[in-house]
């Protein structure tokens, strides 16, 4: 269970950082394009992850790598807006409620049991994201806060699902440093990209923005990384993995989100919370 403890802080943290950052003006482009430097110089210095013996096997899983690593700067982007616009509960949740989708995978394509209760579970998921960014006063200014959220939930589904995909079918354990260290650095790449194109390509360091995004980094590969480990080696199903991961991960930001940046939620949002908490656990 230690890999799992470990993808729910790592996981957690990530949300964190991103809240943290507003408060120094850290912009998100170079935020994040460091963030994944940082997490690919991680993975190499960490595990040394493509041995030469290994590199003829990284055809199999290379360009879902490739298509992840694509995937990962896309919704880190939304996630770093939404966490500071939105709030990082709400955009937690958003993210982690997207469990339906792998679980659904899970469930359907590897054929593992389905019960009452993980449908009641999954339906109660997305009553619980429409509860949760509910506002009252749908003003034009709120309608991203509620677009945001509900993006990240269809877009991490999507990714968690690859995720499972690739672990259950393209790599093995001793592989588990070499794909994350690859997703990251192509990330990197578009990151790089994406910078230069935006014409912020002066030589300028902030220093807050350089610091949170090799914080940033280091827990974002943890999370990646831990949850591919956790899936290995708890001997649990993965959608059972999945769930405990991101129940744990909902209340354990929710906590943060209150003591550390004094969130308010409507009672609305709140009743979104306690459902998606009994949503997760029904599908345990």
């Amino acid at each position: 269970m230690i890999y799992l403890a470990a993808s729910v802080l790592s996981s957690s943290m990530i949300y964190v950082v991103f809240r943290i950052a507003k408060n120094y003006d850290c912009r998100l482009t170079p935020l994040i394009t460091y963030n994944y430097l940082a997490a690919t110089l991680l993975g190499l210095l960490l595990f040394q992850p493509f041995r030469e013996s290994a590199i003829e096997d990284t055809i199999n899983w290379m360009p879902f790598g490739i298509f992840l690593g694509v995937l990962f700067i896309a919704m880190f982007f939304l996630i770093g807006t939404s966490s500071q616009k939105a709030g990082i509960t709400i955009t937690t949740l958003a993210n982690k409620l997207s469990l339906v989708f792998p679980v659904l995978f899970s469930l359907f394509y590897y054929n593992e049991s389905i019960t009452t209760l993980k449908y009641i579970g999954l339906a109660g998921a997305f009553v619980a994201i429409a509860l949760t960014v509910y506002k009252k006063d749908l003003r034009k200014s709120n309608l991203l806060l509620i677009a945001l959220p509900l993006t990240i939930f269809f877009g991490s589904g999507l990714v968690d699902t690859l995720v499972k995909f690739v672990q259950a079918e393209k790599i093995t354990t001793t592989e588990a440093s070499a794909y994350t260290t690859l997703v990251f650095f192509v990330a990197f790449l578009c990151g790089l990209v994406i910078q230069l194109i935006s014409g912020k390509n002066q030589i300028r360091i902030h220093p807050p923005t350089l610091l949170l995004g090799i914080l940033l980094g280091v827990v974002n590969f943890g999370s990646l990384y831990f949850i591919i480990m956790a899936l290995n080696h708890t001997g649990l199903k993965s959608s059972l993995v999945f769930a405990l991961n991101n129940m744990l991960v909902v209340a354990f930001t929710a906590v943060l989100g209150t003591i550390l940046f004094k969130e308010k939620l409507n009672k609305i949002n709140f009743a979104g919370i306690i459902l998606a908490i009994i949503s997760l656990y029904f599908l345990l």
